[in-house]
């Protein structure tokens, strides 16, 4: 398998994205370096080196991490600092296979120096080997503006017909509150959908039959651009596998051939 170098100045840079244009890598991670959430972040970045665009909006963000909200249409909110910093959000939200685990529910982690004991992510990452894959699994992190990862917290998707298309600018998602549900736009359903049947898929994380009724039908109705397909090449190139809800796709659109 080919490897990107971790620590990427301007000329290696440049040959990252030689490189995304032939397919080729250079020093992918080992196994144990994958079950770290601020590396994969690295590899993330370096992922989307030529293609900075935030997930639910499509807004532009340069190498440093900041957002242009002017190029999306998207409204500062609250928080201007976050609105306008770079942020790696999980599609299926951590809390969605994490909040069942001892590690997350018990304070299992001490900190010697505090004479404290903690439970929740921070002790899961610290302890809990696959809790840590699939939180560095590149295939459910993607690009976001931070107030609206914030907003989104962990919100499932869903139709939200009740709500008016401009609560967000020009970025057409749409955000309930009081249901704790997000509609987002069309062009990203599919995506979102192949991410959670993916992850569930994966490491057998359980999806109501609600839920996946509505991927399953997010899957067929918006099948892969060229830049999902792109992207999860890349993935593959450096973490080792496909998302095959990508990958083989329009096969395997029955439920029946996955472990929901």
């Amino acid at each position: 398998m080919h490897k990107i170098k971790t620590k990427l100045g301007l000329v290696s840079l440049l040959f990252v994205l030689f490189s995304f244009s032939v397919g080729a890598y250079v020093d992918s991670p080992s196994e144990n370096e994958w079950v770290n959430f601020r590396i994969a972040k690295k590899w993330a970045k370096q992922l989307h080196a030529d293609h900075r665009t935030t997930f639910y909006c499509g807004c532009q963000y340069d190498k440093q991490g900041k957002i242009d909200l002017n190029s999306c249409g998207y409204p500062i909110q609250k928080d201007k600092k976050r609105a306008e910093r770079l942020e790696w959000e999980h599609i299926m939200p951590v809390s969605f296979w994490g909040q069942d685990l001892a590690c997350w529910q018990k304070p299992l982690c001490c900190d010697s120096k505090k004479k404290k004991c903690y439970k929740g992510r921070s002790c899961c990452e610290k302890i809990d080997i696959e809790y840590s894959k699939m939180e560095a699994d590149l295939h459910n992190l993607v690009p976001e503006i931070g107030e609206l990862n914030a907003m989104r917290s962990n919100y499932r998707f869903g139709l939200l017909p009740h709500i008016k298309t401009q609560q967000f600018g020009a970025c057409e998602i749409k955000i309930d509150k009081e249901t704790r549900r997000v509609e987002p736009q069309d062009k990203v359903r599919g995506f979102i959908a192949r991410a959670y049947l993916y992850m569930s898929d994966r490491y057998q994380v359980h999806l109501s039959d609600s839920q996946t009724q509505l991927f399953m039908a997010w899957h067929k109705q918006y099948p892969p651009d060229a830049w999902e397909i792109e992207r999860d090449n890349r993935i593959a190139d450096v973490q080792g596998n496909h998302n095959h809800f990508i990958f083989d796709y329009p096969k395997g659109l029955s439920k029946n051939n996955f472990h929901f």
